[in-house]
């Protein structure tokens, strides 16, 4: 019996410290979301740590950079099928994940596919200080190069569970074969290239059918770069979350026997104003540089070295 889609959005950036969510480590955050479906098809040393999630032999994650919960829900018109998920009366059993911090697509990447928090996995900002170098290093990009195992030594959840006997995959866009944060964070079992969005859906729904027991992950990008570059509520980002709904209803429609579909994403979005009373400029501000060395991470979660 093929279980319905669920949809599992993280929680967007929180706007205010005193309502901040907590990262749910070990009871509902991207990182116990593999466990907890390698521990339904028996991998050894897999914890299930979301009990709402029922056991499955086939399980795919469909991963859509940039959509959080909050965004969903603001938009059902534009994504009418994954709107539909959240409601229970429809069969949906969706409910918000959250992310670890800081949610940012290489520390929440490389939770997603290790099963670890950021301080356990060594991916924990966009950009870090290189302790052996003193460099910052950008763990998105990977530049300056270093050796990835140095900075996330443990396999992936993908890799336990191909030593396990179930059939890995990963069907992304073929730029990600061969990147340091694929290696580090989604790497075991198979990677298939493919350009279109249709074509990686209708993929993933093969490798699903491939085995008796499959864990395949998916991967789409777009809502994000529309979000970046245009922000949210855009025209632009409106039509991603369009297409994207579409996508996730052709890949559900293929979903073989005894499999579930769950739909996530890294972390949310929301707009920042881009004027002086909403920023905060450190070259600008003797008093922030004293004493400080490097400045890392981003906008949204600042690293500052001392």
């Amino acid at each position: 019996m093929v279980q319905p889609p669920t949809a599992w959005g993280p929680h967007p950036e929180p706007l205010a410290v005193d309502s901040a969510p907590l990262p749910e480590y070990g009871t509902g955050s991207l990182a116990d979301l593999l466990p907890t479906l390698a521990a339904g098809m028996g991998v050894p040393g897999m914890t299930a740590a979301i009990p709402e999630l029922t056991p499955a032999d086939r399980n795919c994650v469909f991963l859509i950079d940039g959509l959080g919960w909050e965004q969903l829900k603001a938009h059902p018109d534009e994504a009418p099928f994954l709107t539909s998920l959240l409601a229970a009366s429809r069969g949906g059993t969706g409910r918000p994940l959250t992310t670890g911090y800081p949610a940012t697509t290489a520390t929440s990447l490389a939770s997603v596919g290790t099963g670890l928090p950021p301080g356990a996995h060594g991916l924990p900002g966009y950009t870090v200080r290189n302790p052996a170098t003193g460099e910052l290093m950008n763990q998105l990009r990977w530049q300056p190069w270093t050796e990835p195992g140095a900075w996330q030594p443990y396999p992936t959840v993908f890799e336990l569970a191909d030593r396990a006997g179930v059939h890995a995959a990963q069907v992304s866009s073929p730029a990600f074969a061969n990147t340091p944060l694929t290696k580090v964070a989604l790497s075991g079992g198979t990677f298939h290239g493919r350009l279109s969005g249709e074509d990686r859906m209708d993929l993933a729904a093969e490798q699903l059918a491939a085995a008796d027991r499959s864990l395949v992950y998916t991967y789409y990008a777009e809502v994000d770069g529309a979000g970046h570059r245009f922000g949210v509520d855009s025209d632009t980002w409106r039509g991603q979350l369009m297409y994207v709904d579409r996508l996730v209803q052709r890949l559900a429609e293929q979903l073989p026997p005894r499999s579930a579909l769950y739909v996530t994403a890294d972390h949310g979005m929301v707009d920042v104003p881009f004027d002086e009373e909403h920023r905060i400029d450190f070259d600008e501000d003797w008093e922030l540089r004293a004493g400080v060395a490097l400045l890392g991470g981003e906008g949204r979660a600042r690293h500052v070295y001392a």
